[in-house]
């Protein structure tokens, strides 16, 4: 009779690793469960006197957030429908309380970054609209809440008869023009959808309907974090 050879069935060093980083991606093994296995080493830091695993969430790829903004790969400038502009057409012969909605969407793979939206609200034309925009980024803390996401006016613009431009800014002199603006450009990742809402307030739409118009002012940013 042969002899029975033994065979080696140990696992590489690499092995082990991807092993164990597709537990724990998995969910099957936690990090307090690997760090009593002893495999491998786990980069770990001080937290207020406490050990604690590196999030790579913080330590990498929020200050991408940063370096998304200094990548221009386009510009937005308000030029071309349904992408930097969007105008909202309430019809002729609408009654009060007619509401005209339009939407622009971020396309996926882009990163926005807004410094100004322009609004301009038009005259009476029998009518007259009020106006206010969200995003779908932010949960409306309303009692009862926007589907569209809560919006960036505490209650919508009222430019009366005559009409008006409104401009909302993201910028550090922003604040110096209303306390309503912020200091920095707004983030837009691809997928955020911004809704724009005219509401009819003052009599019949006459013919020709009332218009208004949106435009975005910033750029396209490269794209670094998920």
């Amino acid at each position: 009779m042969g002899k029975s050879r033994v065979i080696t069935k140990d696992i590489s060093n690499q092995e082990a690793v991807e092993r164990v980083i597709r537990a724990l991606q998995s969910g099957s093994l936690t990090f307090a469960q690997v760090q009593a296995m002893g495999l491998g080493v786990l980069p770990m830091g001080d937290y207020k006197g406490y050990a604690a695993n590196w999030d790579i969430d913080l330590a990498v790829k929020q200050p991408l957030i940063l370096a998304e903004q200094l990548n221009t790969l386009g510009i937005l400038h308000g030029l071309k429908e349904d992408r930097d502009l969007k105008t909202i057409i309430i019809a002729a012969g609408s009654a009060i309380g007619t509401v005209g909605v339009g939407q622009i969407t971020v396309p996926a793979g882009e990163v926005w970054f807004i410094n100004t939206i322009r609004t301009t609200l038009p005259a009476l034309n029998g009518g007259y609209p009020t106006f206010n925009w969200h995003s779908s980024l932010w949960a409306d803390p309303a009692t009862t809440p926007s589907s569209y996401g809560q919006p960036f006016h505490p209650a919508a613009l009222d430019y009366g008869v005559g009409g008006g431009i409104h401009y909302d800014e993201f910028n550090f002199v922003g604040q110096l023009w209303a306390v309503n603006n912020k200091n920095w450009p707004m983030r837009l990742p691809g997928g955020t959808v911004l809704t724009f809402v005219c509401t009819n307030t003052t009599g019949a739409v006459a013919a020709g309907g009332i218009t208004t118009t949106v435009e975005l002012f910033g750029w396209v940013g490269k794209p670094l974090v998920d």
